[in-house]
């Protein structure tokens, strides 16, 4: 896919002042102390929240001393998550300056900056240092990532020998039509939306083996038409300003309109390196 909308431009990365809103409603200061589990219901943007990333700390047997690359970590959220419930130390890579700049300000804030350490850059260009890490994970991230045989290699190498890789992500069930391509593009912003084997081939021939694909589509389905549903009845939403309601009520309700017409599907990549 080309012609894509910037990243910065999609809009579950805008009206980010939402989340200093979110937490002033829960009577929260900007300068105060956060305890990690206040931050679960704001800052985990991916599906199926907390059970999504703890499903991957199990999975991926996560435990003290783990070694976890979160590779498009957004605001934090899982690697907070991973790091509280885990005790495992997380790299939190990040392209955008203002969602590091966030994640950074809330995980100080939540006192696991000894756990977490959170880098700004691109995940094709960032130096990532070789077989540093046990496992690497992603959530709804890699789709926006234009040249994903590169992605693929990069992870690989920064595995170390065994370790394994955890990856959630949309896919594309069906041909997209012509409207749909636009919304995929333009609102998803997503550079590389394939089939499910074009994915398994991108991480096998990264040197990835043991490799397993768990279609979540049934699952995520219901979800996010109840996201859709919960945001349109939710009074607090409102009051992140008009701008931020319809700019998300706009995102969830093209994603739901996506999974509805069998377009686009959720699935999960679990993979260990050579």
């Amino acid at each position: 896919m080309s012609d894509n909308s910037p990243i910065e431009s999609m809009p579950l990365y805008t009206h980010l002042d939402r989340i200093a809103k979110g937490l002033i409603a829960l009577g929260i200061g900007a300068a105060e102390p956060i305890a990690p589990e206040q931050l679960f219901p704001l800052d985990q943007w991916h599906y199926q929240g907390t059970e999504a990333v703890r499903h991957a700390a199990e999975l991926l047997g996560l435990r003290s001393g783990s070694r976890v690359l979160d590779v498009g970590s957004g605001i934090g959220g899982p690697a907070r998550f991973l790091a509280h419930t885990t005790g495992c130390h997380v790299t939190a890579l990040e392209l955008q300056p203002r969602l590091h700049e966030i994640a950074a300000g809330l995980t100080q804030r939540c006192g696991l900056n000894g756990r977490i350490s959170h880098l700004c850059g691109d995940a094709l260009e960032y130096p990532i240092p070789d077989a540093a890490f046990d496992a690497v994970v992603s959530w709804l991230v890699v789709h926006h990532i234009p040249d994903r045989p590169r992605l693929c290699v990069r992870l690989a190498r920064a595995l170390r020998s065994g370790g394994r890789c955890y990856i959630e992500d949309l896919y594309m069930r069906a041909p997209f039509s012509a409207p749909d391509l636009r919304d995929v593009r333009g609102v998803l912003v997503g550079n590389a939306v394939t089939g499910i084997d074009e994915f398994a081939t991108d991480l096998r021939a990264a040197g990835f083996i043991n490799f397993t694909a768990t279609d979540l589509t049934d699952a995520t389905k219901p979800f996010v038409a109840a996201r859709l549903a919960a945001w349109r009845q939710d009074p607090q939403a409102r009051e992140y300003g008009d701008d931020a309601y319809f700019a998300l009520e706009k995102f969830y309700g093209t994603v739901a309109r996506l999974f509805e017409n069998g377009s686009l599907g959720c699935v999960r990549l679990v993979a260990q390196r050579r």
